[in-house]
């Protein structure tokens, strides 16, 4: 139940984005949670964050081993349990939560401007959700990585993300170090 969708690309107004959906086991209000709480994030978000729960309000992240450092950002849009939108560096994160039976349908948009990212994102994403549902799911995955340093199976996804967006490998961003 926890692998998510590939990620679809969409072009939208001169921006890009990639849009994902993962059904969940649980309530909207359980997935809330590991969205918005920082030690659930912690196990599963690449730049963890506090923030103030409130549109306009301050996102700060957390400096992490590993992790990009990102600036400050600031709330979008909120609703709990149903919507989180804030702006992560220069792109923006929106995170759609939607009954589905006894469980939640995730929707996640990442919106964008450098296409030439798409399949990198997409890829460290694809990885990300996968954790998030093993959280849920009350098994943890293990944070492994390949000899490169990057998270497990995240290039065999770059290098999939890639064909299906059709970005030449020359042109792709490469991974944050």
């Amino acid at each position: 139940m926890g692998e998510p969708s590939e990620a679809v690309l969409e072009d939208a107004a001169g921006r890009v984005r990639l849009r994902f959906e993962q059904r969940l086991a649980q309530p909207a209000e359980r997935v809330w949670r590991a969205l918005t709480e920082p030690a659930e994030l912690s196990v599963w978000h690449p730049t963890p964050f506090t923030f103030e729960p409130r549109e306009g309000g301050a996102v700060r992240h957390r400096s992490t081993a590993g992790a990009p450092a990102m600036p400050d950002g600031r709330v979008t849009a909120f609703d709990p349990p149903r919507l989180l939108a804030y702006t992560w560096g220069d792109d923006e994160l929106r995170f759609e939560l939607y009954a589905d039976g006894a469980g939640t349908r995730l929707v996640l948009v990442h919106a964008f401007a450098d296409r030439f990212k798409a399949a990198r994102d997409a890829a460290g994403w694809h990885v990300c959700l996968r954790a998030l549902a093993g959280l849920l799911d009350g098994e943890p995955l293990e944070a492994t990585t390949d000899a490169d340093g990057l998270p497990a199976g995240w290039q065999e996804l770059n290098r999939r993300y890639q064909e299906r967006f059709g970005i030449p490998p020359e042109r792709a961003t490469p991974p944050p170090r």
